[in-house]
């Protein structure tokens, strides 16, 4: 697997987040003024951007290994059938 492939998927992704995150801060006003509601735009913007990091590199990951499965099927199928015909060679070269 290409690690960095995966970690630039990542980065990208968690970028966008940190984006959304932003934007939702702006957005959705707190009707609240409690200093626990003071830095909500920090906050989204941390939960999005690793929420992005998490998705982009699971993507990325599940899609590597996807094409490394459909890679190894094709060979491996490739395989059985050259295998097939060289038995059924043999078998009527016997008769």
């Amino acid at each position: 697997m290409n690690q960095r492939k995966i970690w630039f998927a990542g980065i990208v992704t968690a970028a966008l987040g940190t984006g959304i995150g932003l934007v939702l801060a702006r957005i959705v006003d707190s009707p609240y003024s409690s200093k626990h509601y003071q830095n909500l735009e920090r906050t989204y913007m941390i939960i999005c951007g690793t929420g992005g990091l998490i998705v982009g590199t699971t993507q990325e990951a599940l899609r590597q290994l996807q094409e490394e499965r459909d890679r190894s099927g094709k060979s491996d199928k490739a395989n059985q059938d050259q295998h097939t015909r060289s038995q059924s060679s043999n078998s009527t070269t016997n008769w």
